[in-house]
């Protein structure tokens, strides 16, 4: 090669190292932001699920269903759309709602309950561990209290033909 051969191949080799860092300067950070935006998606949807299954498995067995189980509950179909295990059984479980409780039911949100936890890596939560709940005795007797409340007052409501309403005449 001659020396102008030699000084035209640096100077094809330079051009080419200043479009290379041209790219690298404008893509890298785009490329950061890209990669920043889909972990932030990412993560947010991960707690998203994690909030969904804490709440489900905070009310698990509760004495009734609370507006915050009945949300989370209705959000199952969004939260989990990616796990196709979990939603099936959600609709399978949906179905069992408009049923008399029973064993079928009981399994059914066992298995829904597992599927989430396996879905969020909880690999050392065992069905056993799903199924105990506590609910303190006082809260039980306070729901039966109310029941018969409720009862006796629809039962005088009922016997009812009328009221008197009277003024009083105090002093």
């Amino acid at each position: 090669m001659t020396p102008d051969q030699i000084a035209l191949a640096q100077l094809e080799i330079a051009k080419l190292q200043a479009w290379i860092t041209a790219l690298a300067i404008f893509l890298g950070p785009l490329a950061g932001v890209i990669f920043t935006f889909w972990f932030q998606s990412r993560k947010d949807k991960s707690a998203e699920k994690h909030r969904l299954f804490v709440t489900l498995m905070g009310e698990r067995k509760g004495l009734a269903f609370s507006q915050e189980m009945v949300k989370a509950l209705n959000t199952i179909d969004v939260v989990f759309s990616d796990n196709a295990t979990v939603v099936a059984l959600w609709h399978k479980y949906y179905s069992l709602l408009s049923q008399p409780p029973g064993e079928d039911r009981n399994h059914t949100w066992l298995e829904l309950l597992t599927a989430m936890a396996k879905d969020l890596r909880y690999s050392n939560l065992k069905q056993t561990d799903l199924d105990k709940f506590y609910v303190p005795q006082g809260h039980v007797d306070q729901l039966e209290f109310q029941r018969e409340v409720q009862s006796e007052w629809l039962r005088v409501l009922k016997g009812t033909e009328r009221f008197l309403v009277e003024p009083r005449n105090e002093p």
